[in-house]
């Protein structure tokens, strides 16, 4: 796929990569949509499979699309401006409003006016999360796709309770200890390296992202999808339950593909059809009304 390699800069100074896919310049999206920001999952990157398939099946059908980097793709990896570790690992995941920020106005700057915004796993957390408490009137819908649940007091609830517990336990006492930087490895919710800080910020029980309590303040069409052998804790019900949660949406729906894993990367031709079916079916007074 030929597509246009960029570099954004946040707000704070830090450099982004992506890909821009042009439409051609005859094509017209149906509906009232022009332009997708498409955000990667956990430690994963603006090339990701899911995430750049998704952005190519929506500039095939006239969409304007980009894919982005967040300051959390990858596990680790060096600020060459600053030599500080970032990724993953480290992310405290309110610094990256401003990355998605970029990217709007990125999008904004090329003359679209409409733009979607659509993560898969935790880049699904984050356009929720963004809907949710930026005030940002070029912001038509949001559709996450595979949307993670962090929720602190559910999955104490839950059969993972003992394991979650003792890595919250080991990341409390990190911090203590003056160690909130250091990395440790975990097998929930997900296998990964985190620093104690980032695991706190994500997992801890301020629960800072829990998208179903942040659901009621998204006022722009949302779109959740997800696969049905995603019965991981962190997955379970999400999509229902953000759903039901998203009262102040002009139009709320999920669906869930029979056979899809997790991002729906086994399908990843039947989510892109979804996604491109959900958004010629908005009207326009839709999004008109959710950006009054």
């Amino acid at each position: 796929m030929l597509v246009d390699l960029i570099r954004l800069t946040a707000a704070d100074g830090m450099e982004l990569d992506g890909a821009f896919f042009e439409p051609a310049p005859d094509a017209t999206p149906a509906g009232p949509v022009d332009a997708i920001l498409c955000i990667h999952g956990s430690g994963r990157a603006f090339y990701t499979p899911a995430t750049a398939n998704m952005a190519n099946d929506l500039r095939n059908q006239g969409y304007a699309a980009l894919t982005l980097n967040t300051r959390g793709h990858d596990t680790v990896w060096v600020d060459r401006q600053t030599g500080i570790a970032e990724g993953n690992a480290f992310e405290i995941l309110s610094t990256g409003k401003q990355d998605l920020r970029a990217g709007v106005d990125y999008l904004a700057s090329l003359g679209y006016q409409r733009i979607a915004i659509l993560g898969h796993s935790m880049g699904a957390v984050k356009v929720a999360y963004y809907a949710a408490t930026e005030n940002d009137g070029r912001v038509a819908a949001v559709i996450p796709v595979s949307p993670v649940r962090l929720s602190c007091s559910y999955y104490l609830e839950s059969d993972d309770a003992a394991e979650f517990r003792a890595n919250l336990e080991t990341a409390d006492r990190m911090e203590g200890e003056g160690r909130a930087l250091d990395l440790f490895s975990v097998d929930f919710p997900i296998k990964e390296l985190f620093s104690a800080a980032a695991y706190l910020d994500k997992h801890g029980p301020l629960e800072r992202y829990n998208i179903i309590q942040h659901a009621p303040n998204i006022r722009v069409p949302l779109f959740v999808l997800s696969g049905s052998l995603e019965t991981h804790t962190r997955l379970l019900d999400v999509p229902q339950d953000m759903i039901t949660a998203a009262v102040n949406s002009p139009r709320a729906e999920y669906l869930v593909l029979e056979g899809g894993n997790h991002s729906l990367t086994n399908m990843m031709p039947q989510a892109g059809a979804a996604v491109l079916d959900w958004l010629a079916s908005l009207s326009a007074a839709s999004v008109a009304a959710a950006a009054d």
